[in-house]
């Protein structure tokens, strides 16, 4: 309980002060997933370029959509996310779990957006392991039926889709969109790597 300083002899419940101020998902002790960052990077990018909500959303439905994505009140699926990026000239990559990739050029009009490529990558990745569509279901904290379901071709989300990547010890981008080296590069050099990379 917390004291209230207005109201002397009054107490507050925590739970009450503390709702709505963490989105569901956050554990302490752990890094949050890449995607819960899409927001404040759309956010940053559409006010960077000077666009307003509906022109951002030029290849989605409305400028509505954009500003539900960016209150964070949705998890976009990817296609959602591809098709926001190429408005904004950014790489989906970067735009969804924020990883810089390789330049991103606009797909011609034959080859289709990058994300529809997600359920050859995830069939890829999965037997590259050695895994069932059981195991990996378990190791992403997802369904059997969701994994089966993107292995079929349905779109997954960003939240699906970094899950997959994670219990696949691959970059989500990508797993979601092509982009990038297939594994992440280490986040720190060790000291004897570094001593050894050194003229």
């Amino acid at each position: 309980m917390q004291y209230n300083t207005t109201q002397p002899g009054k107490f507050l419940q925590l739970e009450r002060v503390a709702i709505g101020v963490l989105p569901d998902g956050v554990v302490r002790g752990r890094k949050n997933p890449a995607f819960f960052g899409f927001a404040a990077r759309l956010r940053n990018a559409r006010h960077a370029m000077g666009l307003t909500l509906d022109s951002t959303a030029v290849h989605v439905s409305d400028g509505k959509t954009v500003f539900l994505l960016e209150a964070g009140r949705h998890v976009p699926r990817l296609d959602t996310v591809e098709k926001i990026a190429l408005a904004l000239c950014l790489t989906p990559g970067f735009l969804a779990f924020g990883l810089s990739t390789e330049s991103h050029e606009t797909p011609a009009a034959t080859e289709g957006l990058r994300a529809l490529g997600v359920a050859a990558r995830v069939q890829e990745a999965r037997i590259a392991q050695g895994l069932s569509v059981l195991a990996l279901a378990k190791a992403a904290g997802l369904s059997h039926t969701a994994v089966g379901n993107v292995e079929r071709g349905t779109m997954p989300s960003l939240e699906t889709a970094e899950r997959l990547a994670v219990a696949l010890a691959v970059s989500p981008a990508w797993l979601a969109f092509g982009e990038g080296p297939r594994a992440l590069p280490p986040r720190r050099r060790t000291t004897r790597a570094a001593a050894s990379a050194s003229p």
